[in-house]
């Protein structure tokens, strides 16, 4: 092999190599810095993803897109599990439009305005203590219907 193949060679490793790295990564869910991103699962009660995981005390950005095309969603963190989340979901019918988020529930951790069909709201907040937290939507049946996921804070 001569020098100038060689170098073709090498060169093309190196490429590959740097595509892999900047293709990896995945769908762990996990804040790398550059924020969370949560979408609605198009017309399903869905989250995609539907767990995440972030650092306790860290500084969470999270986007939450909704792609369903005819259905409004939020994105709900509690302070606790599918308890504290049914709790919220039951006050959250009383608080009513247009977010159906109770105003000052000490349950609530963070939260998105309703967001529109099509439509993305960024939230930043605090990660709470180390543990397991459910996040829903507020949206009247929503949650009944299974539109829940896990926070995991380490």
């Amino acid at each position: 092999m001569n020098s100038r193949t060689r170098l073709w060679v090498g060169s093309l490793l190196v490429a590959g190599a740097l595509l892999i790295v900047a293709c990896g990564g995945g769908s762990s869910g996990g804040d790398s810095g550059g924020g969370l991103t949560v979408s609605s699962d198009g017309e399903n009660l869905a989250y995609k993803p539907a767990s995440l995981s972030v650092a306790a005390g860290s500084s969470v950005s999270l986007t939450f897109v909704n792609e369903s095309a005819a259905q409004q969603h939020n994105w709900v963190l509690v302070a606790g599990g599918d308890d504290v989340a049914l709790t919220v979901d039951e006050a959250a019918l009383d608080a009513g439009p247009p977010n159906y988020v109770p105003a000052g529930d000490a349950n609530i951790v963070a939260a998105t305005n309703m967001v529109a069909p099509g439509g993305k709201a960024t939230i930043t907040f605090t990660a709470p203590a180390a543990g397991t937290y459910t996040f829903l939507c507020t949206y009247p049946a929503h949650y009944a219907g299974g539109m829940k996921g896990t926070l995991t804070v380490n």
